[in-house]
């Protein structure tokens, strides 16, 4: 089967989540737009333009309410799926967005999954992400080690469940920990917290 066959593959839309259970890698991208009617533009057209592609499980884009800021995030099966798919397929749907939204600016950082800390078995509303930067592996598990321990220890109502990811540059250095919040309801009022605008699956 060509790429432009696996591309056309039907897509549906779902719920917007930031976990599963087989999902072993992610790119989280935050994107900036002059805007809220060019943000919620740019997500509609994100969600048009993302392509089936082989080991995607997942699309999701979420937007907060207080800024003209996105979060979108894909979820992969493994990263090898998901560093193909950033070779071969993303520039046909970024340029598709940028025809459409030319004044984004973006972020990205292509994760691997290292932990979830999960709290309750409920629907969540807001997301937080947070970035914590690093240099080397010993910083790199120490983060995780400490975000971990806070999570699990976290006394605020609400958290439903966290996910820890590593970030790496282009070389496959480790740069940062990245945990995105799931919360039912409450959230910390100084961070910045985005609600779910929509989500696409593979239908197969």
């Amino acid at each position: 089967m060509t790429d432009q066959q696996n591309q056309a593959r039907a897509m549906r839309p779902t719920h917007v989540a930031t976990h599963h259970d087989d999902a072993k890698a992610r790119i989280d991208s935050w994107w900036r737009l002059p805007t809220a009617a060019e943000a919620e533009k740019a997500a509609r057209g994100a969600l048009e333009a993302m392509p089936w592609s082989d080991g995607l499980i997942q699309f999701s884009v979420l937007h907060s309410p207080a800024e003209p800021t996105l979060f979108l995030q894909s979820l992969w099966t493994t990263a090898a799926a998901r560093d193909h798919y950033v070779h071969h397929v993303a520039s046909i749907p970024r340029a598709a967005i940028d025809d459409r939204v030319p004044d984004i600016e973006r972020d990205r950082s292509l994760t691997e999954i290292v932990a979830v800390v999960a709290h309750v078995d409920t629907v969540a509303e807001k997301w937080i992400t947070r970035r914590l930067p690093a240099t080397d592996d010993a910083g790199v598990q120490a983060l995780v080690k400490q975000q971990t321990a806070r999570l699990r220890g976290e006394k605020t109502p609400g958290l439903v469940r966290a996910t820890l990811g590593v970030g790496r540059d282009e070389d496959g250095n480790p740069i940062e920990v990245i945990v995105i919040e799931e919360w039912s309801d409450s959230t910390h009022s100084d961070v910045l917290a985005y609600e779910p605008f929509g989500a696409i699956t593979p239908t197969i």
